[in-house]
């Protein structure tokens, strides 16, 4: 029924504490072995997801937001803010006092504007965090630019500035995402099911924040986890468990492996 598996990590298929169970491990195991693709969709950049791409090995990997598509090592797609873009919007980030750390995911890394606690277990998957002075910029192209916006309505403010980026904020948190218009989940998606000549409704699609709504609604089944905020919901045709009593692994368990 379904040729396609996308799944969402942070509040999604990772538990609360960042971890994904082995039933959860084996579920997905189960879903290759029956020839269905499993991708996850992640806000993350490439290198903040090998923990779990080293347990899962999902057959795909749509990371930063849908700005890097790829299958297996095979690159799909590709949309970065050019390298001018990128800096103009540092520089301007940096001009507001509403504004606290700022980070720039490139191929070429990951940089920040101040430096990192190591020890921090919030920042593990992050390492290396390079620090940089973005006053004088960087010179590559960024898949994202993320900061933190202490103030209300300052990243549309910021935005508004750049015609080509987007943004978007995470529930729960003061960090947004600003990107390329082009680079979302969606489009992610798109890209990598036309690249496997899947239909999208033949895609069934997982996630709880605001980044996972417009998934949700064009695929051929869009399924929240119950810890989703309301509008990832609405969109949703399903609702299952929380991330925490592995969710996803239960309804594919329930509604795909159970039924073969």
């Amino acid at each position: 029924m379904f040729k396609l598996i996308v799944t969402d990590l942070d509040g999604t298929l990772l538990r609360g504490d960042k971890t994904i169970s082995d039933y959860t491990v084996k579920v997905l195991q189960k879903m290759k072995q029956r020839g269905v693709i499993v991708a996850f969709a992640t806000a993350r950049g490439e290198n903040a997801c090998k923990r779990f791409t080293s347990l899962v090995k999902p057959d795909a990997l749509i990371s930063s937001g849908g700005a890097l598509v790829k299958y297996g090592q095979e690159e799909v797609a590709r949309i970065t803010m050019a390298q001018d873009v990128s800096n103009e919007l540092l520089k301007t980030l940096i001009e507001y006092k509403g504004v606290g750390r700022i980070s720039a995911d490139t191929e070429s890394g990951h940089f920040v504007n101040r430096p990192v606690d190591e020890s921090d277990p919030g920042w593990a998957d992050y390492l290396p965090a390079q620090y940089v002075d973005f006053k004088k910029g960087i010179s590559f192209d960024s898949y994202k630019i993320q900061a933190e916006i202490f103030e209300d309505g300052l990243e549309k403010k910021i935005a508004d500035k750049f015609p080509s980026v987007d943004v978007i904020g995470f529930a729960g948190e003061k960090w947004v995402r600003f990107a390329d218009k082009a680079a979302n989940k969606l489009e992610g998606i798109k890209s990598l099911a036309a690249h496997l000549n899947i239909d999208m409704k033949d895609v069934v699609a997982f996630g709880d924040d605001y980044n996972d709504i417009e998934m949700l609604g064009s695929c051929g089944t869009g399924i929240a986890v119950a810890n989703a905020i309301d509008e990832v919901k609405a969109a949703a045709d399903e609702i299952c468990d929380t991330n925490d009593n592995d969710g996803v692994a239960k309804w594919l368990e329930e509604n795909i492996l159970s039924k073969e």
